[in-house]
């Protein structure tokens, strides 16, 4: 249903051995992490998905690692728009977009959001895109683009509530929803709606870790997600080459916690963390 993405097949298969060498390192570790939610992916050359976890469907505060899913809702919008755009060919390419899809967005937002206005709910299309009238097209403006790469490859929180704000929270969380990375009836997965403190009001819900967050996620969506962009099955090939580039920028640009103990062999090909202390008990999350 445009302008929203179908339902995304969930390539994760629980595996028993790995499951044992996760509850193994557990067991073997002097002060093992009890308390955090683990997601491990084994990204097997034969094409299977297997995965251990530990605590991987609760819902937990994860800061700005969920600055993913606006990565992720702006190129499903730009694919949407885009689709809608080739079955016709606009006196004006915006307005087109706000006839196809802000009816649909009000109608289809999740409870949460009942009461919001348009102008939180609904995406700022000529903010998010430039029209390509030669190729009936739309993509990412400079100024949307240059918000995308501070947020994900930078860790910039004012350039990502900016993106926020343009997308709108009906389209961020009602894309996560429809892809089925977000339960609107257990309010758990993976749930952006919150602008990082620039200016919309956060629209909250429960979570294990904190107080109600606006910025929520479970391990195993987030899992779910980057093994379908691994595999370029989350969007398109393109958009999913353009994603992952970033999540490499942020590597290039040290936004990493896995390089602190060199003993360990691994390289970190791509990054997004999320670090901030909780409302609720006064430490931190990573």
């Amino acid at each position: 249903m445009l302008p929203f993405p179908d339902a995304k097949n969930d390539p994760l298969i629980h595996d028993p051995a790995l499951q044992q060498a996760l509850d193994t390192a557990m067991a073997t570790t002097p002060n093992p992490p009890n308390a955090a939610p683990i997601a491990i992916v084994d990204l097997h050359p034969d094409g299977t998905r297997g995965y251990a976890g530990r605590l991987e469907f609760i819902e937990c505060y994860s800061a700005s690692m969920l600055k993913v899913v606006a990565m992720y809702a702006a190129f499903e919008l730009r694919k949407a728009s885009n689709d809608l755009l080739a079955a016709t060919v606009p006196a004006a390419a915006f307005q087109a977009l706000h006839d196809g899809f802000d009816d649909v967005l009000r109608t289809n937002r999740l409870p949460r959001l009942a009461a919001l206005a348009d102008r939180h709910l609904l995406p700022k299309y000529d903010q998010v895109f430039d029209y390509d009238p030669a190729t009936n097209t739309v993509n990412f403006s400079q100024t949307f683009w240059n918000d995308l790469f501070g947020a994900i490859a930078l860790g910039d929180n004012a350039s990502a509530g900016r993106c926020i704000q343009r997308l709108g929270f009906g389209y961020v969380t009602g894309a996560a929803s429809e892809a089925n990375f977000f339960d609107a009836d257990t309010e758990t997965g993976l749930w952006l709606c919150g602008d990082f403190g620039i200016g919309y009001p956060p629209q909250r819900i429960p979570c294990s870790n904190d107080g109600p967050t606006a910025q929520g996620a479970s391990a195993y969506q987030m899992a779910k997600l980057f093994t379908l962009l691994a595999d370029s099955q989350l969007v398109d090939p393109g958009s999913d080459a353009a994603m992952l580039d970033l999540l490499q920028r942020a590597v290039i640009n040290l936004h990493l916690f896995l390089n602190r103990d060199t003993t360990v062999g691994y390289v970190t090909l791509h990054s997004k963390i999320g670090s901030y202390d909780v409302v609720v008990g006064g430490f931190g999350v990573a």
